[in-house]
């Protein structure tokens, strides 16, 4: 086993990539006001014209941080809680988290549908796979 610590890295990681993308966020929002390509009363009530498609792009990336994560944070918590940490379990964990920055750099530049969905499932099976052997660590230790 590896001392449940490092289990935080790859958690801090996750958080970082949130944040990053909020700034992103934030930036594209102000700018599309100072432009004029949006109204800010626009992100008060989210009615009329909407903003340019790169200020969706990164407010869509906020939600989806929401979604899958949320999965991947509470597999990382019971594997501290349960000192279940090893090798394994950093690589998925790892990997999950790569393929998460790699995902939101591919949502935020071009969007491209066909690669962010092939890395959408990398993501998802990393996270599967952390599911997957935490079961048979809990309970075939």
């Amino acid at each position: 086993m590896i001392d449940v610590k490092w289990m935080l890295l790859p958690l801090f990681a996750q958080f970082l990539l949130s944040m990053l993308i909020y700034i992103v966020s934030r930036l594209r929002r102000g700018q599309a006001v100072k432009k004029g390509l949006v109204k800010s009363r626009f992100f008060k009530t989210f009615e009329g014209e909407p903003p340019p498609r790169d200020v969706i792009a990164a407010d869509q990336l906020i939600l989806n941080l929401f979604e899958m994560p949320v999965l991947f944070f509470t597999a990382s918590i019971i594997i501290i809680a349960l000192k279940v940490n090893d090798n394994v379990q950093m690589i998925l964990a790892s990997l999950y988290v790569i393929s998460r920055f790699w995902h939101a750099y591919i949502k935020i530049q071009n969007g491209r549908l066909a690669i962010r969905a092939l890395v959408f499932t990398i993501s998802a099976v990393m996270l599967t796979g952390m599911w997957v052997w935490l079961m048979i660590q809990a309970f075939f230790p």
